[in-house]
């Protein structure tokens, strides 16, 4: 099983997609490994506690919440017109065997990310940041979060394209 999945090399996916050579087998397997490595969550916003607070958990998870949700609708969104915009077929084959190496691809960006985004907090910490308020890194762990959902929309939008409209038309896109 592990031998035919595409782990990095979205393009060539992409190419066998347009063509039309990728089974509904192959694509369920690229996204059950995808849901594996991957698994998402919703976090509703409730806080349980058992000292006082000061009401900061539950607006952070509240917006936390929001602001993943709009940008998941906003990202499934633009896939789904991506792939209207070329032939419109298989969205779903697509974008279920596309996730497995895209997926991969923004964990390695989001390795890279957050090693630089963890080491300015940690020197920030101990220096010029060290004044700002706690929920400081929590929101910038949102826009963290945020940045990887985008970076991984754009990835799957430029692989769409080359799925429904061929290699060609991603490349001029």
């Amino acid at each position: 099983m592990i031998q035919e999945l595409y782990f990095l090399n979205s393009r060539e996916l992409s190419e066998k997609l347009h063509k039309e050579e990728v089974s509904e087998d192959l694509a369920f397997k690229h996204f059950l490994v995808y849901s594996m490595l991957f698994a998402s969550y919703i976090a509703i916003p409730v806080a349980v506690t058992c000292a006082k607070s000061d009401g900061f958990s539950f607006w952070y998870q509240t917006v936390s919440f929001l602001a993943f949700a709009a940008i998941q609708y906003w990202g499934m969104n633009l896939l789904y017109k991506t792939n209207k915009q070329g032939d419109g077929k298989s969205f779903f084959l697509r974008w279920a065997a596309l996730s497995l190496p895209v997926g991969i691809q923004v964990w390695a960006i989001g390795l890279v990310l957050g090693a630089v985004y963890g080491g300015i907090i940690g020197f920030s910490a101990m220096g010029w940041a060290s004044g700002l308020p706690s929920n400081t890194w929590l929101i910038t762990s949102i826009l963290f979060g945020l940045l990887m959902q985008f970076i991984y929309f754009k990835l799957m939008q430029q692989n769409l394209t080359s799925c429904s409209s061929g290699p060609q038309q991603a490349a001029s896109a």
